[in-house]
């Protein structure tokens, strides 16, 4: 008996399952005289599978191991066993031995003392029972020393041996919650904090993509996942564009980024069973990505040792981007976790909260960006203005003689526009102005860089085109000018004359500019309604 409290003590220093398992297999044989002792667990399915084994040959206890005994085939030998206090006996020919599930989970062993009441095969166990008397495994204790079944006291040490080391499976399985919990406690605060940090480098950023990108950055590192997709939602058409990403293979990134999502398509992955606080988790388990998105996303491959409760494949978190009062400004979009694990409620609010900082930052630099677009655009036409045309002309110079190709440089004016506004107003002479950009938006080509310079007077830079393909364009222009019907003018013509030239490489792009400035006027000197070329 000493040796059984003392094997109970041990139970409560046990370091994990397996070590309390051990000192149970242990008392068993060396305190109570078994030769082995085999101990088994009840499965999620209800089946019993052994998770320790002493004392049996290296093939018995291979064999053992390897080996389920059913749910169905326990209830069986619990029915046919006879009680010895709370151990169970079944005899090696009772008939409950034949079934084929029971010959299907146990081995029978030899017989080390010939006794006068244990024979080969017999089968001994002793149920293990929770707090709630459900019995989640069975300590089987084989080949007693004694030749002899236990008699009522061996069998009430047997059934405190049992009911001590389901105790001790449950300490050591409390110690071992606590101490995954305190991980994942440390890891959390440590993902907290790196995403705060993460926050203040994000809103230090003024460019929308640089904030973007910023987002997609540290999700990957602070937040802990491999995988992370910056949509960005365009109020005018409700579409989601592909802003920013990190980990996506490159065939993937290349085709999201040129394929946006319907706010409504991506809504299937924010459906209200999903969410959790604020954000929506697709458990592959309970949702299916709808067959319309299949082809939008990235997924990546299934892992083959992905066990239940863990990330899988198919499993999608989404985090959204909503402005003050609530409107959806984008969404964040992540997947594998470094972790593997599915997120916790704590992790979700971790990620909002470094989602919150992040729409602050969106939101302040979609306000810098349209400032910097207004600044830049004309506000009665909507077309660049002097000032983006300087910034933008030399890019698109550059780039043309950088591709060994020529770029012309175009200078328009409406003619006797004085006379529009003399005659019919200022406020028709806008309604014209704003019809022929139009226009010249209409006939250029793609990739051409229109811009309004001031008054009545346009500039186009043509990329690709040389002086005979640039006064195709402008002729082409021209002529859908003069086609023009504007409410308020009557049968008032309007016409255009134009100054073309080719931007050298080498020259400031100044002199270009004043190169076909020139053109324009001679153009008008010469009696206006027509192009000159500048060679």
């Amino acid at each position: 008996m000493l040796a059984v409290l003392r094997t109970a003590r041990g139970f409560a220093t046990a370091t994990d399952e397996q070590d309390v398992l051990r000192l149970a297999a242990d008392a068993a044989r060396g305190v109570l005289g078994y030769k082995a002792c085999a101990i088994a667990r009840r499965a999620p399915d209800g089946s019993f599978c052994y998770q320790y084994i002493a004392g049996l040959a290296a093939d018995e206890s291979r064999r053992l191991r390897e080996l389920t005994l059913t749910a169905d085939a326990f209830d069986a030998l619990m029915a046919a066993a006879t009680t010895i206090q709370g151990v169970r006996w079944v005899p090696p020919g009772h008939p409950v031995r034949e079934r084929a599930d029971v010959i299907a989970g146990t081995v029978p062993t030899d017989v080390s003392v010939e006794g006068e009441t244990w024979e080969r095969g017999s089968l001994l166990f002793v149920p293990m029972a929770d707090a709630s008397d459900r019995i989640v495994g069975f300590i089987n204790p084989d080949d007693p020393l004694s030749g002899n079944l236990p008699d009522l006291s061996e069998a009430l040490l047997l059934e405190s041996l049992a009911e001590m080391t389901q105790v001790g499976l449950e300490a050591a399985q409390a110690r071992s919650d606590a101490q995954r919990a305190l991980a994942v406690a440390e890891a959390q605060r440590g993902q907290l904090e790196a995403l705060l940090t993460a926050s203040v480098e994000v809103r230090d950023r003024a460019a929308l993509d640089e904030v973007l990108g910023g987002i997609a950055v540290a999700m990957t590192t602070a937040a802990g996942f491999r995988r992370a997709v910056i949509y960005l939602l365009e109020p005018s058409s409700q579409m989601l564009y592909v802003r920013a990403d990190v980990g996506l293979p490159e065939a993937d990134r290349k085709r999201m980024r040129e394929t946006p999502v319907t706010r409504s398509e991506f809504a299937e992955m924010m459906r209200p069973e999903m969410q959790m606080s604020r954000s929506f988790l697709l458990d592959h388990r309970y949702f299916e990505v709808p067959a319309q998105l299949d082809e939008k996303l990235s997924i990546p491959a299934p892992d083959p040792n992905w066990v239940d409760g863990m990330w899988h494949a198919e499993d999608s978190l989404t985090v959204p981007l909503e402005d003050g009062d609530g409107s959806l400004l984008g969404i964040i979009s992540v997947d594998e976790p470094v972790s593997g694990r599915l997120p916790a409620l704590t992790d979700i609010h971790a990620l909002e909260l470094f989602a919150d900082q992040c729409s602050l930052a969106v939101a302040q630099a979609k306000r810098y960006e349209q400032a910097v677009a207004d600044a830049g655009t004309d506000p009665l036409t909507g077309l660049p203005n002097r000032r983006a045309l300087d910034a933008r002309a030399g890019q698109l110079v550059a780039n043309a003689a950088r591709a060994g190709r020529p770029c012309a440089l175009v200078f328009m004016d409406l003619d006797h526009f004085k006379q529009v506004n003399d005659e019919f107003g200022h406020l028709t002479g806008d309604v014209v102005i704003a019809a022929v950009s139009r226009t010249l938006v209409e006939r250029l080509r793609a990739g051409d860089l229109v811009a309004r310079y001031g008054g009545e007077e346009f500039v186009a830079v043509l990329p690709g085109a040389d002086l005979d393909g640039a006064v195709h364009v402008i002729e082409g222009v021209r002529s859908a000018v003069a086609a023009l019907e504007v409410e308020g003018v009557g049968t008032t013509p309007l016409r255009i004359s134009a100054g073309v030239t080719l931007v050298r490489p080498d020259e400031p792009l100044d002199r270009a500019f004043a190169r076909a400035d020139r053109a324009l006027y001679q153009a008008k000197r010469g009696g206006r309604d027509r192009i000159e070329v500048s060679a």
